[in-house]
């Protein structure tokens, strides 16, 4: 617990300048700013942000690097974990098997109508959020309250055309979900088996190794 306290060093920057992005929101009765001051403020505290999160990831490299480098010995003798070693290189094999039993050409046409309407049905979605956002969705912005801006139901963020990009985009997760369920099914049984995977329609095969 005290070994992670440091990492309020990230967050605090973070947390800051979306607090000041809130208040550089909000207007007082005339409609003028009621802080002026966080929108400047906000744009400095990003800037450190940025440069707090950059500068973390970039003393981890240099430090792992460091102990990799200087200490390779003692890191090379310590014992891969069994189990997990031999649940890595299965999965490693999994994800060979899935590669090539969800190849286009092996697919069967199921599979590949699957696929195809699970494309169309999040394409569809991302055309319609992206051209038609004031059909899709009521205005509503950060500092604007449900009760007033949405009748206290949040639900009507949505518009009809709203309810059916999200139908569509749920449709396309359930498609991907069952393609994928299926795919792993078959990358199982050929792991199993440890023979060969078809890779056309035709009698093509290819050793998995």
């Amino acid at each position: 617990m005290l070994g992670t306290v440091p990492v309020v060093f990230l967050i605090f920057p973070t947390c800051l300048t979306g607090a000041l992005l809130y208040m550089a929101a909000l207007d007082n009765a005339t409609g003028n700013p009621m802080f002026p001051w966080a929108g400047t403020a906000s744009t400095l505290t990003a800037s450190l942000t940025a440069f707090v999160q950059f500068g973390s990831m970039f003393t981890a490299a240099f430090y792992l690097e460091q102990t990799a480098d200087k200490r390779k010995e003692e890191v090379m003798a310590i014992e891969d974990d069994k189990e997990v070693k031999e649940k890595n290189e299965r999965d490693e094999q999994i994800q060979k098997c899935y590669a090539n039993v969800t190849q286009w050409n092996a697919l069967p046409f199921q599979s590949k109508s699957i696929l195809v309407g699970s494309l169309v049905c999040v394409t569809s979605c991302c055309y319609m959020v992206q051209f038609f956002t004031s059909m899709c969705f009521v205005k509503h912005t950060l500092t604007d309250s449900i009760d007033e801006n949405l009748d206290g139901n949040a639900l009507n963020l949505f518009r009809p055309l709203g309810w059916t990009a999200l139908a569509l985009f749920g449709t396309s997760c359930a498609l991907l979900h069952v393609f994928r369920t299926w795919g792993n099914k078959q990358a199982e049984k050929l792991l199993a088996s440890g023979k060969t995977v078809p890779l056309t329609a035709s009698s093509e095969v290819e050793m998995i190794p």
